[in-house]
């Protein structure tokens, strides 16, 4: 059994860990040379700016609603991810970094019963230590507890999500786009496109 944590917003929760008056504020993080935005808090993301685009092309957006802006800080988000990681080891002996703020936990050496309120600790407990809010998706492989991993950001209010259950698998694939499955993007969900294969299930 897997659970996949990713932290929410990674770098505008980094930023908001060392200043708090950010809490409710609109974030975006720039690229290297601070030309493009290549990251937003969920308020950015509510009031419409876009990822990848030229920041310029969103001055008037950002003045209006005094978003924040910051250029990358790839040292405090490696400090930052460190510190995460090394608080998701305590809960699993067997753990796979996958991105600066993503790891899958094996969680086999738990009662199934346990899973759900274990995997509410471990975000609970991530958030007391080191300030960075995550969402925990729980299923019997990688690929759905990727898929659940969406769910809990979007659809719980505790952010953890359980789709080990075949029903709900079953009432999250057949509303899931297929090009949103891990690993089929790009010409493989085209093809399927042109299958008529539209939903993951």
């Amino acid at each position: 059994m897997f659970a996949l944590v990713d932290c929410n917003n990674f770098y505008a929760s980094c930023e908001r860990v060392f200043d708090p008056s950010l809490k409710k504020r609109a974030i975006v993080i720039l690229s290297n040379n601070d030309g493009c935005i290549v990251a937003r808090s969920n308020e950015a993301k509510a009031l419409g700016i876009p990822m990848g685009v030229p920041l310029f092309e969103q001055k008037a957006l950002i003045k209006k609603h005094n978003v924040a802006v910051f250029s990358s800080n790839y040292q405090l988000y490696g400090d930052m991810s460190q510190r995460v990681m090394n608080s998701l080891r305590l809960y699993t002996p067997d753990m796979e970094v996958y991105s600066i703020d993503e790891a899958f936990l094996r969680l086999d050496h738990l009662q199934p019963r346990n899973l759900y309120e274990y995997c509410k600790i471990i975000r609970a407990k991530v958030l007391q230590w080191t300030g960075i809010p995550v969402s925990v998706g729980i299923g019997p492989t990688k690929v759905l507890a990727k898929v659940a991993n969406r769910v809990a950001k979007k659809q719980t209010d505790d952010g953890v999500f359980d789709i080990r259950s075949q029903q709900k698998q079953d009432e999250i694939l057949k509303t899931l786009d297929v090009d949103k499955i891990w690993g089929v993007a790009g010409r493989w969900s085209e093809r399927l496109g042109r299958m008529g294969i539209n939903k993951a299930s």
